[in-house]
């Protein structure tokens, strides 16, 4: 077989127990956001483009493999009898079954993006370290002292190890290596994979860097992983997107709660549903007219516009965002905002007035989620967001006054809408 320069295989070393973490349950499987630490890995690395995943195993090995079958997922499995010997000998027993000239190594208890890894993989270099210049990514999260890395001024590494005293970067525990260079070098018993690094450097062996600029972390302890998630949701719970209303009431009910379920094996999908059942119970609620349960039916409007960001935080956070949870997401979005408009209908009387402008409002609901969905690739934004519909809906039945929630809507949601579409008639038109 041809072999190129492309790096198509990641090697995963997922054979230590991590006694830091103060459990005897395999480190790969310990849960960091919602998800273990080897899935998100997995995850990680196919998000990036590489083809084939081995992951190499030692401490309770059998459980890992029962993991990975419970959770199908796609990689390759070498046990390593060797482990506790050292973390080169696991690197050196999975390229025995790699035939490619690069492989890039990846440290199991690492959490990182796949934007940095395919910046990684593309790197030309034959030996490539993953390094962080600023050093802030680790240490915000991770009390021990990281590898340090002394560069060249061209780039490339001069040294590496926790003990150096001049250093401009920090190791972030992803390589590329050029397998016969590893294979070259004299393995020791008991050798480290930053000892068998420090070879390759000892031998000649040029090893460039490239520069983290995503999140990551080593995870060693249980307090790493606190302040891990807390702030992988800061990173990844809140969307660019986010209006006002978003930012200053939905967050700040939605955060709490996405962080405490991230230690549950909640799925975002169940979130979705929970937050659909809330809001259609508050729409209940307030059908009925009466005073006091309209105003609890309007705060649970807002509870169920809150939730409803839980899904996606869950789902972003922990690596299972998905065009199918992102779909059951938005048709259950609509069937909420119709049963709130009804409510609302209802709770007028039903009149002929009522009806009218509840058609009116569920008309520009729709409209508005449409015209979204339909230039989602132009730089088409809209303004009357659901969040800030949900807000209205809900003062207007906490007040008392539901059918000028539902004028108030139906006028502001329309007009939104035509301007989203003439927006997007334009922008279509210059495209």
């Amino acid at each position: 077989m041809v072999k190129d320069n492309a790096v198509r295989v990641a090697l995963v070393l997922a054979a230590g127990r991590g006694q830091r973490m103060r459990s005897t349950e395999p480190k790969a499987l310990h849960r960091v956001g919602g998800t273990s630490l080897l899935e998100r890995s997995i995850r990680v690395l196919h998000q990036a483009g590489l083809e084939r995943i081995v992951v190499v195993l030692g401490y309770r090995a059998d459980d890992v493999i029962a993991a990975i079958k419970v959770r199908d997922l796609p990689v390759e499995v070498v046990v390593n009898p060797d482990w506790q010997s050292g973390t080169a000998s696991s690197v050196l027993t999975g390229l025995s079954v790699i035939d490619e000239r690069r492989c890039l190594v990846v440290m199991g208890d690492h959490v990182f993006e796949a934007d940095d890894v395919r910046r990684l993989i593309q790197t030309p270099a034959g030996n490539v370290a993953a390094v962080d210049r600023s050093g802030q990514s680790t240490i915000a999260v991770n009390g021990t002292r990281p590898n340090r890395v002394r560069l060249h001024e061209d780039g490339s590494v001069a040294g590496l190890g926790p003990d150096l005293d001049e250093y401009d970067a920090v190791d972030a525990g992803l390589a590329v290596v050029d397998v016969q260079d590893v294979l070259m070098v004299t393995y020791r018993p008991r050798e480290s994979w930053l000892e068998l690094r420090q070879q390759l450097l000892a031998h000649g062996c040029e090893m460039q860097s490239r520069e983290m600029q995503g999140l990551w972390a080593d995870v060693d302890t249980p307090e790493t992983v606190r302040a891990l998630e807390r702030s992988m949701w800061s990173r990844y719970g809140p969307k660019p997107t986010d209006g006002v209303v978003a930012r200053v009431l939905n967050r700040r009910i939605s955060g709490p709660l996405t962080r405490l379920l991230l230690r549950t094996r909640l799925s975002p999908d169940v979130a979705t549903a929970l937050a659909f059942a809330v809001t259609l119970m508050a729409a209940g609620l307030v059908a009925t007219g009466n005073t006091l349960l309209m105003i609890i039916g309007g705060l649970s409007v807002v509870l169920g516009s809150a939730l409803d960001g839980v899904d996606g935080e869950l789902a972003r956070v922990s690596v299972r965002a998905s065009r199918r949870g992102a779909t059951l997401d938005t048709l259950l979005d609509r069937y909420a905002d119709l049963s709130v408009v009804l409510a609302l209908v209802l709770a007028t009387g039903a009149t002929v007035t009522a009806w009218a402008w509840g058609f009116a409002a569920a008309v520009g609901c729709l409209l508005i989620s449409y015209v979204h969905a339909v230039g989602r690739d132009t730089d088409v934004r809209l303004m009357f967001r659901r969040e800030f519909r949900l807000l209205i809906f809900a003062v207007a039945a906490i007040t008392g006054f539901p059918l000028w929630g539902l004028v108030a809507v139906a006028v502001a949601a329309n007009a939104d809408a035509i301007r989203g579409v003439v927006l997007l008639l334009r922008a279509l038109r210059e495209a």
